[in-house]
This record gives structure tokens, sequence and C-alpha cells, in this order.
């Protein structure tokens, strides 16, 4: 008969190696709670760059929701449905819709978009950003908030606890911006 004393490391290096095997498993999970994912936000911001040269400095706008106005991008031999599925969404369901010519809705799209923009607004403005608050990588946040990509192409880390405020800076500089000013003025005629 074999004695288990004599395999004693065996078993320590094997239940050593379940939990070193458990806890990065436990780590990874957590750190990319949607797995790890490099939906490039720069390459977002250059078709939505690209769409607006392309449209006399517009952004993409006038669907029935920001996401289904993202949709806008799809067309012309670019196929953007890994970039608007986002960080968390299917880019195969986002692929199938935009192939059957429907739309995205808020559901399906990984991306907080600001519709009514264009290219020569003011810098300062938040063009998108990840709805989960997520890093480059679909990493969670260490403290929270979200990576921010302005109409400028410049991203910033707006932490949690300044979310709102900056929110609130946004509202005003969207309500003052100098192309609004000039919509109104088209809407209302002369």
């Amino acid at each position: 008969m074999v004695s288990l004393r004599r395999y004693r490391w065996l078993v320590v290096f094997v239940v050593v190696v379940a939990g070193m095997v458990g806890g990065a498993y436990s780590w990874h999970r957590y750190t990319f709670p949607f797995g790890w994912s490099h939906c490039c936000d720069k390459q977002l911001h250059l078709a939505l760059r690209n769409y607006a040269d392309s449209n006399g400095g517009n952004f993409p706008a006038g669907a029935a929701t920001p996401e289904a106005s993202l949709s806008l991008l799809y067309g012309k031999g670019f196929d953007p449905s890994y970039l608007l599925c986002g960080k968390t969404g299917s880019e195969s369901t986002v692929q199938q819709l935009l192939s059957q010519g429907k739309c995205l809705g808020p559901d399906m799209c990984g991306w907080n978009y600001v519709e009514g923009l264009r290219s020569d607004d003011d810098h300062r403005l938040a063009l998108f950003w990840d709805k989960e608050g997520l890093g480059h990588n679909g990493q969670r946040l260490s403290h929270g908030g979200h990576i921010v990509m302005f109409v400028s192409g410049f991203t910033e880390y707006i932490p949690a606890m300044e979310w709102d405020e900056f929110l609130a800076q946004q509202k005003v500089l969207f309500a003052n911006r100098r192309n609004a000013k000039k919509q109104e003025r088209r809407t209302q005629g002369p």
C-alpha cells in the first residue's frame, strides 16, 4: 500500500496551484466584469469624425435615440459593430441588426452618446462615454466614474465623486454652444 505521506508534497502543490488559479479567476472576473474588451473609444471618435467630415461637420443625429443615431455610422463598406456594441454588448447582435437596416436601441449599445453636436463645437463638450464606466480594456475603474471622449478627441477620466458636477457643467456648455444659437435661428426663421 502506498503511503500518502510520500505524496504529501504533491497534494500541497495541487492545492496551492488550485488556489492560485481560483484566485486569478476571481480577480479577473472582478476586474473585467464583462470580460476583456478593447472596444476603443479613440476608434469610435475617428469614425464619428469621419462621419462629420462627410456631413458638413455634423455628428450623427436625428434618429429616435442617440444610440439609433450612432447606427448611421454603418454603411459604405464600414461595419462599426465592434465599436458600437461597446465593452458590454454583443458584437454579433449589433452586426445582425445593422446588416438588416435596423437601428440600435439603448440596451444594445455600450456608449452614452451626446447627440446634436458638430465637429466645430466647444472642445470641452463631451461627445460620448462608456455607459458602465469601464476602463480602456473593459476593466472596472478603481474610483468609479467614466472615461469621457470630448469633441476635440481628448479623453479625461472623471471619478464618480465628480460625476454629477461634470454633468451639470456639460448641460451649461451644451446649452451655450455657438452652434445651438445657429440652429435656433434656422428653426425660428428670419
